[in-house]
């Protein structure tokens, strides 16, 4: 019994480490399902497709039913007291100084906007979901590497006692050993709280418990690559933002056309049909069935340069989208250089320290062999390991800040991917 126990046990354990392990594109369309913001943007898309579709029906005839009843209180007259009436109404608009089209049009524009709108939203999740990613990673690195320190440290704690016992070393010694193991252990505890901090922003940011261990396929250690620079020109053309801009421009450029309808004529075609008590509305009189076709006309006078000073406004608006084009095409450029600039620079660090790593962890190998073979004082010991943790602690940050850049180049360039 004890026996299938520990085996039931050992399984759900298996299987839970399992499905908690995650590749960084299993995060990322882990987060972006349960991002809010983003379900916000599609829902602001959907809208916006919703009154496209309202603008676009304009263009199409209209049937309407209508009724009305009427009581007189008062009535001196042989007729009825009551009188009712029921119509029916086909009605076409004809011409309406460009309304219809200006609105359907600026309604097109509006929904081009929410769209890009809502890409612009998922790759700032995405972006996001990134760098918890890579935060979740290098907090793992860094405890992994104080963990090691710390055994470092141990080992060292316990030659340096074996030397004092032999009276091969002084009790200054074997004070300044526990001292940095009394320090390792502090650093041992930040390490794993910073941990714990960056697990719980992990899985808050995909909506599990903010405890749930997970195992990620992907490290900050991981040989990355540098990205293919990408043509400002072509980022530009297709970068949601900038096109969000430029359906604004169109959607204010169409706009005017909607503002000056209003003060145009307006031709329409109405057809209708009329049902309703014979005249005298008396009893046995009967009903009667009734229509017509009716052509309407409507067209403003004088409205007190109204029309003039809302055209302005109109045309206000286009102005200062056209400025947010170039607005956004200078950040696209400037993101880009700078974005660029960091991937390189970043690289270049990751190279560097990876050489210092190297040198760092073969000096405290000798220092560590010639201190117990009394070649060397603890001094040099104690000094070997501080730099090696440093470099190490550099290494992690270089390592960290290169993966950040090529997360923070493919956001600002728009790097495709599925996001709908």
């Amino acid at each position: 019994m004890i026996r299938q126990l520990f085996i039931c046990v050992v399984a759900l354990l298996t299987s839970e480490v399992v499905v908690a392990q995650l590749s960084m594109n299993e995060y990322v369309l882990s987060v972006m399902e349960h991002s809010q913001s983003l379900a916000i943007a599609r829902s602001q898309s959907s809208g916006a497709e919703a009154d496209l579709r309202v603008a676009q029906r304009d263009f199409l005839p209209r049937l309407d039913l209508s009724s009305d009843v009427g009581y007189e209180f008062r009535n001196q007259s042989p007729q009825r007291q009551y009188d009712w009436g029921v119509r029916t109404t086909l009605s076409q608009p004809i011409f309406s100084g460009g309304r219809v089209r200006s609105s359907a049009k600026r309604a097109e524009m509006d929904y081009q906007v929410m769209l890009s709108r809502q890409e612009s939203e998922g790759l700032a999740v995405r972006y996001d979901a990134e760098v918890a990613y890579w935060r979740l990673s290098r907090a793992e690195t860094y405890l992994r590497a104080i963990e090691e320190y710390y055994a470092i440290v141990q080992t060292l704690s316990e030659v340096a006692l074996h030397r004092f016992e032999e009276g091969y070393t002084s009790k200054s010694d074997l004070l300044q050993v526990e001292s940095r193991l009394s320090d390792a252990e502090y650093q041992l505890s930040l390490a794993e709280q910073q941990w714990m901090v960056a697990l719980h922003g992990f899985n808050v940011l995909r909506g599990s418990d903010p405890s749930l261990r997970v195992l990620l396929d992907e490290s900050i250690l991981d040989t990355m690559y540098m990205p293919r620079r990408e043509s400002v020109m072509e980022v530009m053309a297709n970068h949601p933002d900038y096109v969000a801009k430029v359906a604004q421009r169109e959607s204010a450029r169409w706009n005017v056309g909607v503002v000056r309808s209003n003060y145009l004529p307006n031709i329409g075609a109405e057809a209708y049909a009329r049902w309703q008590p014979n005249t005298p509305n008396i009893k046995g009189a009967g009903t009667r069935l009734n229509g017509g076709l009716l052509l309407t006309l409507n067209t403003p006078i004088f409205h007190f340069g109204q029309r003039r000073e809302a055209v302005r406004s109109a045309r206000s608006a286009e102005s200062v989208a056209e400025l947010g084009i170039e607005q956004v095409a200078d950040d696209i450029v400037l993101n880009e250089s700078d974005g660029w600039t960091n991937l390189i620079l970043t690289q270049q660090r990751v190279e560097a320290t990876n050489r210092n790593l190297r040198i760092a962890q073969e000096n405290l190998d000798i220092s560590t062999y010639s201190y117990r073979e009394g070649r060397s004082t603890i001094l040099d010991v104690l000094q070997a390991q501080i730099s090696w943790l440093q470099i190490y602690q550099n290494a992690i940050s270089a390592h960290y800040d290169y993966a950040i850049a090529i997360s923070a180049y493919r956001y600002v360039v728009a790097d495709d991917i599925e996001l709908r």
